[in-house]
């Protein structure tokens, strides 16, 4: 057996790890205007504290739902090798019952800015954690919001069979 597979069964036995579900996407404003379903994602961080702490070997991961007594493939997630204590994302897919809208509702005079409105729809029947990357700068620069790289982050919860509205202004110049 190889050094790879036997991580792998390693994997397959680790019982209580943390895993989280979210729905994410990237902010483009080419895509202002038009509804857009999110990428369901898991996320694991590589960690002996969640649950995990071995180095993972590349390949793919089937993620599987129990539906009405019935398992249901939910998706398919490929991932790289990972380091203990990486993050690891497995996207899954696009979920037409979680989506967002933008909408540039203003400009300034000079160019100098742009006006956003967000719309998050959630018509699942729980609570949807969702994480919006927004790669430009706002102004003024949120309080509550991480920084990943130049971009801001937006998470948010939104409520089962509800919707969730953000409006920020983006800096042009």
């Amino acid at each position: 057996m190889s050094a790879k597979s036997q991580k792998q069964v390693a994997l397959l036995i680790k019982d209580k790890v943390a895993v989280e579900q979210l729905y994410t996407t990237i902010l483009y404003d080419w895509m202002a205007g038009r509804v857009q379903p999110l990428t369901m994602m898991l996320r694991v961080q590589n960690r002996e504290s969640d649950g995990l702490g071995l180095a993972l070997p590349a390949g793919a991961a089937s993620v599987f739902e129990t539906v009405a007594g019935r398992r249901l493939l939910v998706g398919e997630a490929r991932i790289g090798d990972k380091a203990k204590g990486e993050r690891v994302d497995y996207e899954l897919g696009l979920s037409p019952a979680v989506q967002y809208n933008s909408v540039i509702t203003g400009r300034g005079p000079k160019g100098e800015y742009q006006d956003w409105q967000v719309t998050l729809t959630n018509a699942r029947p729980f609570d949807a954690e969702l994480e919006i990357l927004i790669p430009f700068a706002i102004d003024p620069e949120p309080t509550t919001w991480e920084r990943r790289g130049s971009s801001w982050v937006w998470r948010v919860r939104v409520p089962a069979n509800d919707s969730v509205v953000q409006t920020f202004r983006q800096k042009m110049r």
